[in-house]
């Protein structure tokens, strides 16, 4: 597999650097017409049900010195830590070529799998108030691409939340790996699943098939400081076997649940609130196999499918997992 990215910062640099309603108007094309932009603007809009444009908004703030009313690209917010933002983007400029590591995801992926993955990657400022999503949308000709957006103005409050504290350097590991690798997986892993053609219509495949894909994902995000991420989110021994115990009491509800057919997320809704058990379960399954057998062993489990992921896992387990 191939991962062909193109990384956009133009949704951060052009709202910081235009300051007037001149500024508006001279950046005018680039606005209209950058990848990334348009990545924000499709998520921004179909998020929050609107048809605003960047452009548009803008020239509102800069015309009367204040957001429209609605503000759906949080541009008061963005102006309030200017400063801030424009320091903050200018390292991350500077260590652009460190931002990306998807070929880790690549290789995770059989060497015969000849596939390209065209992917956007873009950093904002601006725009829905998440530090990162996932925009999957299809040209007029009915192509599918794929975005991934990163909110600069989101990224402290958002990792002091996560893991307690925020640094340059963590937001760096945050966004090459814990997003960037983690959401490109899932979206590789899917293509690979869609080209191969497997896929799961029973209940039960889904679940052990979200197992796999979201623990070798969440495994992706932490594996270059495992220690760390085990100490910031609670990874001691009892939580991690408190998982795979919840886990398996999933899978046992199912077998119970005789007419269960619907939707994976309607199920674990309905039968469980909190599925984290799922992605804790599948990352302890992912590590356990990483530290034996490498990324080979994943690789393995990718191309042989979710019951050989389980039955690798469970050959090194003291608590197995019950399908």
């Amino acid at each position: 597999m191939k991962i062909q990215y193109t990384l956009d910062d133009s949704a951060a640099r052009l709202p910081l650097a235009i300051r007037s309603a001149d500024g508006v108007w001279d950046r005018a094309a680039d606005l209209r017409s950058t990848p990334g932009i348009q990545l924000v603007e499709l998520t921004t809009q179909h998020m929050l049900n609107t048809g605003a444009t960047l452009y548009d908004e803008l020239a509102t703030y800069f015309d009367s010195d204040a957001p429209s009313e609605s503000d759906p690209y949080a541009l008061a917010a963005c102006y309030a830590d200017r400063a801030v933002l424009e320091d903050l983007l200018n390292d991350l400029h500077d260590r652009r070529a460190e931002l990306v590591a998807l070929y880790e995801v690549a290789e995770m992926f059989p060497l015969s799998f000849d596939y390209e993955l065209p992917l956007t990657l873009a950093l904002t400022v601006v725009g829905v108030p998440a530090f990162g999503y996932v925009r999957t949308f299809k040209d007029s000709e009915g192509e599918e691409y794929h975005g991934m957006v990163v909110n600069l103005a989101q990224a402290r409050p958002h990792l002091e939340t996560l893991l307690g504290h925020f640094s340059r350097e963590l937001l760096m590991n945050m966004i090459r790996y814990g997003f960037f690798n983690h959401e490109g997986f899932l979206l590789a892993y899917q293509e690979y699943c869609e080209a191969v053609g497997r896929v799961p219509s029973r209940l039960v495949d889904r679940l052990k098939d979200a197992l796999l894909k979201r623990g070798v994902a969440w495994y992706l995000s932490y594996r270059h400081d495992l220690t760390f991420y085990d100490e910031a989110l609670g990874l001691n021994t009892a939580s991690l076997s408190a998982a795979l115990a919840r886990c398996n009491a999933v899978f046992a509800d199912l077998r119970k649940d005789k007419a269960a057919d619907e939707p994976l997320n309607h199920w674990l809704h309905d039968h469980q609130p909190d599925d984290a058990c799922l992605d804790i379960a599948g990352y302890v399954a992912a590590r356990t196999i990483a530290q034996t057998y490498g990324d080979d062993g994943l690789r393995a489990a990718i191309a042989n499918g979710p019951d050989y992921f389980i039955t690798q896992y469970n050959a090194l387990a003291k608590e197995p997992l019950t399908p």
